[in-house]
């Protein structure tokens, strides 16, 4: 038989779905309750295709092709069937993709992740947590205002987790005890960008393009690196081998340190234009007439930068920190570079440039009656009381242990691997389009040493049924309740370990959201 795929010819004698001929050919087509080697079972009608031979609009996962079919994967009034389907899925939904206070972070750090790392002795990982999304951290954790700890829902019942004191542990563990090993990076781009200045903004910027892939040349003129954090290591708030070990960090990772080398004239800048990919400007607060001379645009608080991009009036070249914007506190200025340093790493693989993402991210909102004591069960009881102590002090790995166990893991451990989440960014579904006027109740199965379980993440696709039924496992899981009430859970209220058994790292896998997760 001759049937078409998005306009892909294809013959073939075998019995096949839409979905299994559309892999035959690369066309992926979107799904959350099929899973290839087990039966259909359910439709959650994220795979309908559209066939122009007939106009009929069938699910991909079941329907079989067949002679003539003219099939149409992403037709407008498909893709608009599709996010309808999400929002309706997204709006009993009950979970966070993101905690609140990764939410609240101005760089963005994975928080809970990093607490439970800590937890399990697992430093290298929580160094590379940390390190993800934070430049300078050892530096920037000794004078960062926390805004992560407001939004700690672990403060709604006794004491929000310490998580400045918990971040700064990890960062110098990194510089002590790890000897500042170097963090990975992205695969090398072959861009080479000179950063003037080397200050905390050109510090930064270094940091979060290294690790995109693009090698780094940090100039100053000054005979060492650090700008203003020198000032924070004569006032005592910064020991002086943090910024030694940062830099040797950057250092390790491939970045180019020139000190004593300033940019004295206009030919000078040109030539920097000639020789590498981009220029970032970096160098605080400088002379309007030595910026005048590079032909650079100037406003009132400096260079000036589109907002948005920070790109300045002349092309690849951007600015950031003191030199475009009033004087920021550190955080802020890390949270700055970040972004100039994702509009950077755009420019230079010829992208739009909108610095960094936002990918969908739902948010369960304000807990209802019950719903906190659901999360403190399964944490550890209190605050040590000397968690809290003047900043200076360091806390041992006996009190970060204890401390990490008190996070009531808010987020969404799969939030990285979650098909619902990626489906309703790339089809911009909205979790409030059919808007119910009480949510469901959050809950959560007890936490056990292979899975948790949330049923309010569940989209009901049976992929967990049939896994473990398939498998053999004496209980399983089943469907549970009637009518708009049915979830997937364990028979016979057995716990997570029977029902999941020897299987149940598959099923976590194979969950489409975030409802069957890992524990770690």
């Amino acid at each position: 038989m001759k049937f078409k795929i998005d306009n892909q010819e294809i013959e073939t004698d075998e019995d096949l779905t839409i979905i299994q001929a559309a892999a035959k050919v690369g066309i992926e087509i979107p799904v959350l309750c099929y899973k290839e080697g087990h039966e259909y079972f359910t439709s959650c009608m994220i795979c309908v295709v559209k066939d122009n031979a007939s106009g009929r609009t069938m699910p991909a996962c079941s329907a079989k092709v067949a002679d003539g079919m003219d099939i149409e994967t992403q037709a407008e009034s498909i893709r608009e069937f599709r996010k309808s389907t999400l929002e309706l899925l997204l709006s009993e939904h009950v979970g966070d993709c993101e905690a609140p206070c990764q939410r609240l972070c101005a760089v963005h750090s994975e928080i809970p992740k990093m607490l439970r790392e800590v937890g399990d002795n697992r430093m290298e990982d929580a160094v590379l947590t940390v390190r993800s999304d934070v430049a300078l951290a050892s530096i920037l954790e000794r004078m960062c205002h926390a805004p992560c700890e407001k939004g700690c829902r672990r403060g709604l019942h006794d004491d929000p987790i310490a998580i400045q004191h918990m971040s700064r542990h990890v960062a110098d563990w990194h510089l002590r005890e790890g000897k500042a090993y170097p963090i990975p990076c992205a695969d090398a781009t072959g861009k080479k960008v000179c950063i003037i200045g080397g200050g905390p903004t050109g510090l930064a910027s270094a940091y979060y393009l290294t690790l995109r892939g693009n090698q780094c040349v940090v100039m100053d003129k000054a005979d060492k690196l650090g700008g203003s954090i020198h000032e924070e290591v004569a006032n005592g708030n910064i020991p002086d081998w943090a910024l030694d070990g940062e830099i040797s960090l950057l250092n390790n990772m491939g970045v180019e340190f020139r000190t004593n080398q300033g940019v004295d004239s206009a030919d000078d800048f040109q030539q920097l234009q000639e020789t590498y990919d981009a220029v970032v400007i970096a160098c605080g607060v400088s002379a309007a007439e030595s910026l005048e001379a590079w032909n650079l645009e100037l406003a009132k608080k400096g260079v000036k930068a589109d907002r948005k991009t920070h790109m300045t009036n002349i092309q690849a070249v951007f600015a950031g920190g003191g030199v475009a914007n009033a004087e920021m506190n550190l955080l802020k200025v890390i949270q700055n570079a970040k972004s100039m340093a994702a509009c950077v790493d755009q420019c230079l693989r010829e992208r739009p440039m909108q610095g960094e993402e936002d990918i969908y991210n739902h948010m369960m909102g304000r807990l209802q009656e019950g719903e906190l004591d659901l999360f403190v069960k399964h944490a550890a009881p209190h605050a040590h009381p000397e968690i809290r102590a003047a900043k200076e002090k360091d806390i041992t790995p006996e009190q970060a242990d204890e401390e990490s166990g008190r996070c009531l893991h808010c987020d969404c451990r799969a939030n990285k691997d979650c098909s619902l989440r990626e489906y309703s960014h790339e089809y911009g579904a909205k979790q409030m389009q059919f808007k119910v006027n009480d949510r469901p109740t959050f809950n959560k199965m007890d936490q056990s040493t292979v899975a948790v379980y949330e049923p309010g993440k569940c989209v009901k696709c049976g992929i967990c049924v049939r896994v473990t039924q398939d498998g053999g496992e004496k209980y399983g899981f089943t469907f549970v309740g009637r009518g708009f009430e049915v979830t997937a859970g364990v028979s016979l209220e057995k716990n997570l370990e029977a029902g999941l058994g020897d299987l149940a790292d598959e099923a976590v896998v194979s969950c489409p959201t975030g409802a069957l997760a890992s524990p770690d």
